[in-house]
């Protein structure tokens, strides 16, 4: 027996099925130990309970995994989290395919057809039609997985999504504005945030539809985040600007597990300019980034001084217990030219809409509202 046909053999051997709470450590391990490629590789921990972590991606979440009949191990694994979001104005439920973990041994086109076979049945249910799903730029493998295979949904390449890494320790200089009044949330303000995200949130492609029950819920698609870390920007008593900084650590921690060559070479020179420049510097080898997400951005239109000034507001109040701030924007939001102001590290992805036949109509039909992804929820 050749080697193609041992593997084959092996993936034979798979059972793909929906992931159990008994499955949590397999889970939790799959993730640890395999960070993703690049200049910088990272592992994106879910502890210390994967299921309870998938909270902020949807309302619906489903694990599939690969199990191995005869040994038990998993040997791969992704994940399909639905929740209300904005199209084209309009609310509908919209899936996130996320988690793509494949072991090496089991990487071939027989394992990703049967593992999208059991994402296919799930789709069936009718709860979307169209999926987000976004791949890293230094990702090879995974963007020659999801490559055209014929086996697979289609997914569309929607442009970069940029994420930035910026140090809370800069000095920023920007237009304050006398007119505006910054302040942090209070409780009896829950009921105008989630107008004013709503309201907003429907000039963008894909912004979440929120409620109130999604705020302060350890269970909601905003656990975590807290009256202290949203700031409201009013101008008079009308409310035009949000911002949040969402700490995940509780539940979703991002661990540095490598540098390829060059950076690590580089690393001693390039953190000590960084210091003196304000740039962020590279942690070291097992470090978890203390860092928060900057979430919720809704700015009534676009307004890019109203948003440097909450952008200032909240690193100036965060910078005693942070060292970083992630942010990520579509390239087409017109608040992206914002950072330019601000020093940061770029490590951005492709955004994709995922679809199956029945999706490509409503595909064709996007307009061109800015897409908009909520980092946190990635």
């Amino acid at each position: 027996m050749n080697n193609k046909d041992l593997a084959n053999n092996i993936i034979m051997s798979i059972l793909f099925e929906l992931a159990k709470k008994d499955d949590n450590q397999k889970l939790l391990k799959l993730m640890a130990e395999m960070s993703m490629p690049g200049s910088i590789q990272i592992a994106y921990l879910r502890e210390p309970d994967f299921f309870d972590a998938l909270c902020v991606e949807g309302k619906i979440n489903q694990t599939v995994i690969g199990r191995d009949s005869e040994t038990g191990e998993i040997g791969g694994m992704g994940t399909r989290s639905i929740k209300p979001m904005y199209i084209n104005g309009k609310e509908m439920k919209v899936g996130y395919l996320s988690g793509l973990r494949v072991m090496e041994k089991y990487r071939n086109n027989i394992y990703l057809a049967r593992g999208y076979q059991k994402f296919k049945k799930l789709h069936e249910d009718g709860e979307a039609i169209l999926y987000l799903s976004t791949m890293l730029n230094d990702n090879k493998i995974a963007m020659k997985l999801t490559g055209g295979r014929s086996q697979l949904p289609a997914y569309n390449d929607f442009g970069q999504f940029k994420s930035m890494t910026i140090s809370l320790s800069q000095s920023i200089k920007y237009r304050r504005l006398n007119n505006l009044n910054v302040r942090t949330a209070k409780s009896e303000d829950v009921p105008l945030i989630v107008s004013f995200l709503n309201n907003q949130g429907k000039n963008r492609q894909f912004f979440p539809v929120y409620s109130q029950n999604d705020f302060f819920d350890s269970k909601g698609l905003l656990s975590g985040i807290g009256f202290e870390d949203i700031l409201m920007a009013f101008s008079g008593n009308k409310l035009v600007g949000i911002v949040a900084a969402w700490d995940q650590k509780k539940m979703r921690r991002n661990i540095i597990t490598g540098y390829s060559r060059w950076v690590s070479l580089s690393k001693p020179i390039y953190n000590f300019f960084a210091n003196l420049t304000g740039y962020p510097v590279l942690p070291n080898i097992g470090s978890v980034l203390n860092c928060f997400y900057l979430s919720l951005i809704c700015v009534e239109e676009d307004n890019s001084d109203i948003f440097m000034n909450l952008l200032y507001e909240l690193i100036k109040c965060k910078r005693n217990k942070y060292s970083f701030m992630i942010a990520g924007m579509h390239e087409k939001d017109p608040l992206l030219s914002t950072f330019k102001k601000l020093k940061y590290l770029n490590y951005s992805s492709r955004m994709y809409v995922v679809c199956w036949s029945d999706g490509e109509k409503l595909f064709k039909e996007l307009d061109s509202k800015p897409p908009y992804m909520e980092l946190g929820s990635m």
